[in-house]
């Protein structure tokens, strides 16, 4: 019997898996080492909400992600709560394409409950 782990399509989670993630996201997801703290927005249904209370230390250890989908980036864009830098305060916001469901609620919880396998150094 095989029982996978999510990302049954594609070899690598963020490459033709369903849950598409760019290169250059990828590329900084495998340099996180040690505690990642990660949430997602689909269909622009909420707003970032900015973590409070967070010392010196963590905001340089701890790896903060946002994934969103295309909708949700662009109304961070027109309200300007994104930077040039795909940076929303402390969260770095990567951008979901190929999304596997209709619904955000069921798209939210893959980077939510496989967390593993998108962040395989941490």
């Amino acid at each position: 019997m095989n029982v996978h782990c999510g990302f049954v399509k594609g070899n690598k989670p963020g490459h033709g898996t369903g849950f598409d993630i760019d290169d250059d996201d990828l590329l900084e997801m495998e340099q996180c080492h040690g505690m990642v703290v990660s949430s997602a927005i689909f269909g622009a249904f909420d707003i970032i909400q900015e973590p409070t209370h967070i010392c010196e230390y963590s905001t340089q250890t701890v790896c903060f992600y946002m994934f969103v989908d295309e909708e949700t980036e662009a109304d961070l864009k027109t309200n300007g709560s994104l930077n040039e830098s795909n940076m929303s305060g402390l969260w770095r916001i990567v951008v979901v394409h190929n999304l596997p469901y209709a619904d955000g609620r069921r798209n939210g919880k893959i980077p939510k409950l496989l967390l593993h396998r998108l962040f395989p150094n941490a």
